[in-house]
């Protein structure tokens, strides 16, 4: 073959291989399959605890605070499950386990982050529980930890009893940038156990969730800059009210105040138009649902809520029909900040009596202790708890302007 032949050859060559390198069409089917394919169905360790003999748990060592077995009576799933036996006291500051998640292997979490969450199943050994005293760590190999407590919108009807029910806990509620947490290098799975419980535990994984409360950069705050704000006038976005495990709360349907005034909002799920949104309260302190006495409802439909231009001249105000006060603490709740959490009791200067059975609570924001050092900017809900045996209405809750004595409101709104 002569030279001229050879370089013929040798960019016929080139050229065919450049040509099929560069077809756009291939090149596009990669990219489109890689853009499908999703990061849950090809992570690997997506089972934390199903038995004792396929998942490794530790702590499990004989302690006077606590016992945790594995027991095969009635399990969800395998051959047996986790019992665990708690009670928290000053001899015992910490109380938990862990378990050795795929056998500790680096796991990245990072694609997981935000559409999936860890599921578990629970119930308790006796009685009703409306919340869950355990906090859920994920530990990475530098040691450090986030952690996260299950809300009771992720419970399974908002209550653990002698049925399995099944509980999620969204991933993207772990705050690991804030601890310091290499999601990307997840080792373990730890639970811290709080005050008292004996609850038992089976089938721990990881499975798609869409969370629909998340809380990032980007997600939706509505800034309120007048008032009044009305509140909880949405049935759908309230919680603590279930007629099929307690009757101590009870939406009514017409408020049986003349003095009502509050309006209904199209998205309410209550049937009836141009009536009051009014909760009916029947407490009893000493019957065997006495621990069912709190509800709340969201500021801005479980998105942020942006009170900061407002909450300095505002006060909480609603109206309670029956023949008197109970006792109510109020907690306003935060996304974000430190603290997330203020409280603040009733007292007779929060109350004016409109007639006989009907009166009008005004609570001005700043008379919560610390309400200056909360994160009014992301701002979550308001929570209501009944102390003591009462039979009331509740009603037309809104934020009204206020520039009195927070001490003595009723001055100046008389």
């Amino acid at each position: 073959m002569n030279k001229l032949n050879k370089y013929i050859l040798i960019w016929s060559l080139l050229l065919f291989f450049s040509c099929n390198s560069m077809k756009t069409v291939n090149l596009y089917d990669i990219v489109e399959n890689k853009e499908k394919e999703d990061p849950f169905l090809s992570f690997p360790f997506k089972d934390i605890f199903t038995d004792s003999d396929k998942t490794g748990v530790f702590g499990m060592k004989i302690h006077p605070c606590k016992e945790i077995t594995f027991d095969t009576i009635n399990n969800f799933s395998g051959k047996d499950h986790l019992h665990l036996k708690w009670k928290k006291t000053k001899d015992c500051k910490w109380l938990g386990l862990g378990f050795k998640w795929g056998n500790f292997k680096s796991k990245n979490l990072t694609p997981l982050f935000e559409n999936s969450a860890i599921q578990f199943m629970i119930r308790s050994n006796s009685g009703e529980f409306y919340n869950i005293p355990m906090l859920f760590g994920l530990s990475d190999y530098s040691g450090k930890q986030c952690f996260s407590k299950v809300n009771i919108l992720g419970m399974e009807d908002g209550i653990v009893d002698q049925k399995w029910r099944k509980v999620s806990l969204p991933l993207s509620t772990f705050n690991y940038n804030k601890k310091g947490v290499k999601i990307s290098n997840i080792k373990e799975l730890r639970v811290q156990l709080l005050k008292k419980g004996n609850f038992h535990i089976d089938d721990i994984k990881l499975v798609p969730y869409n969370h629909p409360y998340k809380i990032s950069n980007e997600t939706f705050t509505k800034k309120f800059n007048t008032l009044p704000i009305n509140l909880g006038d949405e049935k759908k976005y309230w919680w603590g009210v279930n007629e099929n495990y307690s009757g101590n709360f009870k939406f009514t349907t017409k408020s049986n105040s003349t003095k009502s005034n509050s309006t209904i909002n199209v998205d309410n799920l209550l049937p009836e138009l141009n009536v009051s949104l009014s909760l009916t309260v029947n407490y009893d302190s000493e019957k065997k649902d006495k621990k069912w006495n709190s509800f709340g409802f969201p500021f801005n439909k479980w998105e942020c809520a942006d009170l900061s231009e407002v909450y300095s001249t505002s006060a909480l105000n609603f109206k309670i029909v029956g023949k008197k006060i109970p006792k109510i603490k109020i907690n306003l709740v935060s996304y974000l900040g430190k603290p997330r959490n203020i409280s603040k009791l009733i007292n007779e200067n929060n109350i004016v009596q409109l007639d006989e059975n009907t009166f009008e609570i005004f609570v001005p924001i700043k008379s919560f202790k610390n309400f200056n050092s909360v994160n009014w900017t992301k701002m979550k809900e308001l929570r209501f708890r009944i102390l003591e045996t009462s039979n009331f209405e509740i009603v037309d809750f809104k934020l009204i302007e206020f520039r009195g004595n927070p001490d003595n409101p009723t001055k100046w709104f008389k």
